[in-house]
C-alpha cells in the first residue's frame, strides 16, 4: 500500500464572480522512503495539491478526488481527530512562509515542545532538550538562546531553520517541504538539503519537495512531477526530466535554470558626481538581555560592524552572505528604517542620518525598498490597485483616477493581469505577492532601490522576467540598486559588483566577474561552493567550514606588499587589485 495515493484530485475556490479551479485531475503515488519533487511556477497548484492532502485548505475550497489517501487513511472522510493524529506523526509540512507559520506570542522553544508532546509521550524537560538538539541539527549555533526567542527576533533564514526543526521533531513518515529553502542562503540551503537527505535515509522517511528551484530538485529527489496551470504536464525520474524533457514548459524551466550567465561589465566611465548611495563606517549594536539563574545580564550584540560601501549611479551592487550576517540590517539602515548606532548614510552626497520629518520624506521618494517577506509587507485589507498606488497618494502625486491607472499599468509590467487590481493579497501565491511588492516600490520612479531578497519567492521563469525588468528599468530610469540576496546565480547575472558580509563585517568586495572567477576569502569560496547543482549527475556530499576553520584560513599578507596597512592579529580590509578588497591579517 502506497503511503500517498492521489487520483483525480480537483480543487476549486469560491470567489466573487464564480469558482476558480486551481488543480485539475492530479494523480500520483508515493511509497515509503521515496522522494518526489513537484516543480512549477507560482500559482501552478503545487502547494494546493499538498494542502489538500493534509486537509489544510481554507473553507472556501472545494476538494474532489477519486482517491485521496495518506498512510492508509481516506483524507476525504477522516474525522477532525483522525486528521490531527495524521499531521505531525504520519506527515509533517514545512510551510513556505516561516513568519506566518509560528505563533507570535509563544517562544520558539514552547512551540517545538508543544509539537513533540502532542504526538509523543514526553516530559517537558525531555522535550525541551530534544528541541535544543533539533535546532543544533539545522545549524542554529546558539540553540539554547533561540529556544527563548520569539519569532520576530529571528531573521528569515533562522526562522525557516527553526520551522524545519519543528517539522522533523516528530520523525514523520512523510515530510512535505513547501519551498524549504526559500529564505536560506546557499551555504545553509546546502546544509539543510543534505540534512533532509540524511534524515530520509536514516528514518526511511518519504519526501515531497515543492519548489520553483530546479537546483533543489537536482540535489534531493528521485522523481519529478512538473505542474503547469493546475495540471501535471510531465512526470519521470530526475535523470529523465533533466536529460530528456518532453514538454516545452519543462524545457523552458530548465533553460531558465541554466541561464545564470555573468552580467557583461559596463564600460567604466569617469563620474565626478557623488555616488547614489554611500555608507561610511555603519554599525549597529543591540543590547541583548540574557537570563541567568537569579538575575539577568546585558550583552552587546554587534549585528553590523563598520560597514562601508559605495553604490555608484546607474549600477547594481550585490550584498551577499548567510542569514544573520547583517545584510538586511545594513539595507534597512541605508533606508533609515533602522537607526544606526554609528556611521554616515549619504544619498547624492547628503548625509541623511540627521534628517527628520518633511526633509527626510523628500529623500524617501528617491529611495524605495522591496522587503523580503511579501506577505507582511502588503496591507491585507487593501486591494492590489490601492496597495500599488499608495506611494503616489502619500506624496500627493496625480489624481485618484490617474493613480489607479498607473497602478494597473504596473501590474502588467510585473507580469500580472490588470484584473488582479481588485484582488487582495491573501488571494495570491507567494510569487505573485512579491511582484506586487516590486511594483509598489518602483511606481514612484526612485533613483535608489534597496531590494531585500526580491526574487526569493519567485519560480525560475518569473525570476528571470523580474531580473529582466530590473535591468530594463535600470537603463530607462538610471536606477541604482543595492541588491541583497542569498541567490548567487541571480547576483551573478544581475550585479556589477558584489560585497560579501560575514558575521556583520565586510570580508570581500570586487567586480562580479572577478569575485566569481577568483574569490580570495575562505568564506566567499564556501559560498560559491554551496551553489546548487544544475544537473542531478553532479550531486555530491559537501563539507562545510566552521567559524574556526574560516578564521584560521583568513588570508595573511606582508605589510611590505600593502600600502597604508598596520600589522596586527585583527583582520582588516585591504586592496589586492583595483576594486578588489579582502579581509586579511597583515603581518610584519
Amino acid at each position: 500500500m502506497a503511503l500517498v495515493d492521489i487520483s483525480g484530485l480537483k480543487v476549486s475556490f469560491r470567489q466573487h464572480g464564480g469558482d476558480v479551479t486551481a488543480v485539475h485531475d492530479v494523480s500520483f503515488k508515493l511509497n515509503e522512503g521515496e522522494s518526489l519533487g513537484i516543480v512549477g511556477e507560482s500559482g501552478s497548484g503545487k502547494s494546493v495539491t499538498c494542502l489538500a492532502l493534509m486537509r489544510l485548505l481554507a473553507s472556501t475550497a472545494k476538494v474532489e478526488a477519486d482517491r485521496l489517501m495518506l498512510d492508509d487513511v481516506n483524507v476525504m472522510d477522516a474525522s477532525t481527530g483522525a486528521m490531527s493524529a495524521l499531521r505531525g506523526k504520519s506527515a509533517a509540512m514545512i510551510f513556505q512562509d516561516p513568519m506566518t507559520a509560528f505563533d507570535p506570542v509563544f517562544t520558539i522553544g514552547q512551540q517545538i515542545v508543544e509539537t513533540i508532546r502532542t504526538h509523543r509521550k514526553s516530559s517537558k524537560r525531555a522535550a525541551l532538550a530534544e528541541a535544543e538538539q533539533m535546532l543544533l541539527k539545522v545549524e542554529i549555533k546558539n540553540a539554547k538562546d533561540v529556544l527563548s526567542y520569539y519569532p520576530h527576533q529571528l531573521s528569515g533564514g533562522m526562522l525557516q531553520r527553526a520551522m524545519i526543526a519543528m517539522a522533523l521533531s516528530c520523525q514523520p513518515k512523510l515530510l512535505i517541504a513547501d519551498e524549504p529553502t526559500t529564505a536560506l542562503d546557499v551555504t545553509i540551503q546546502a546544509q539543510i538539503l543534505q540534512l533532509i537527505k540524511s534524515l530520509q535515509a536514516e528514518l526511511g522517511m518519504a519526501l515531497i519537495v515543492i519548489t520553483h528551484d530546479l537546483g533543489v530538485v537536482a540535489e534531493t529527489v528521485d522523481r519529478v512531477a512538473v505542474m503547469y496551470r493546475g495540471r501535471v504536464v510531465e512526470e519521470g525520474s530526475v535523470a529523465e526530466i533533466f536529460d530528456n524533457p518532453q514538454q516545452a514548459y519543462t524545457k523552458s524551466l530548465l533553460a531558465s535554470l541554466r541561464a545564470g550567465e555573468a552580467r557583461q561589465p559596463d564600460v567604466e566611465s569617469i563620474d565626478t558626481a557623488a555616488p547614489a548611495l554611500e555608507l561610511r563606517g555603519l554599525s549597529k549594536t543591540y543590547r541583548v538581555r540574557r537570563r541567568r539563574r537569579i538575575m539577568h545580564e546585558y550583552l552587546d550584540f554587534h549585528a553590523v560592524r563598520d560597514v562601508s560601501l559605495v553604490l555608484p549611479r546607474n549600477k547594481i551592487v550585490g550584498l551577499v552572505g548567510e542569514s544573520g550576517s547583517g545584510k538586511s540590517t545594513t539595507g534597512m539602515m541605508a533606508m533609515r528604517l533602522t537607526p544606526p548606532s554609528s556611521g554616515e548614510i549619504l544619498v547624492d552626497g547628503t548625509d541623511i542620518g540627521g534628517l527628520d520629518g518633511p526633509a527626510l520624506k523628500q529623500f524617501r521618494r528617491r529611495m524605495q525598498v522591496v522587503f523580503q517577506d511579501s506577505y507582511s509587507a502588503l496591507d491585507p485589507v487593501m486591494t492590489l490597485a490601492q496597495i500599488i498606488a499608495e506611494p503616489l497618494h502619500i506624496h500627493n502625486l496625480h489624481t485618484p483616477k490617474q493613480q489607479t491607472e498607473m497602478a494597473l499599468d504596473w501590474l502588467e509590467r510585473v507580469g500580472l493581469d490588470r484584473s488582479f487590481g481588485q484582488r487582495y493579497p491573501h488571494e495570491l501565491s507567494g510569487g505573485q505577492r512579491q511582484r506586487v511588492a516590486i511594483a509598489r516600490a518602483l511606481i514612484l520612479g526612485p533613483s535608489v532601490l534597496v531590494a531585500d531578497e526580491p526574487t526569493s519567492a519567485l519560480d525560475v521563469s518569473v525570476k528571470a522576467q523580474v531580473i529582466g525588468l530590473l535591468k530594463q528599468l535600470q537603463q530607462e530610469m538610471g536606477l541604482s540598486m543595492l541588491f541583497i540576496s542569498h541567490d548567487l546565480s541571480v547576483v551573478r547575472s544581475l550585479t556589477d559588483s558584489v560585497v560579501v558580509m560575514y558575521r556583520g563585517r565586510v570580508v570581500e568586495q570586487a567586480p562580479t566577474a572577478q569575485l566569481f572567477a577568483s574569490p580570495q576569502h575562505p568564506y566567499t569560496r564556501a559560498l560559491l561552493d554551496a551553489i546548487p547543482v544544475t544537473n542531478p549527475s553532479l550531486r555530491r556530499d559537501r563539507t562545510f567550514l566552521t567559524a574556526e576553520q574560516i578564521a584560521s584560513a583568513t588570508p595573511r599578507v606582508s605589510r611590505s606588499s600593502i600600502a597604508d596597512a598596520l600589522p596586527g592579529e585583527t583582520p582588516q580590509l585591504i586592496t589586492i587589485a583595483p576594486g578588489h578588497l579582502v579581509e586579511a591579517i597583515v603581518t610584519h
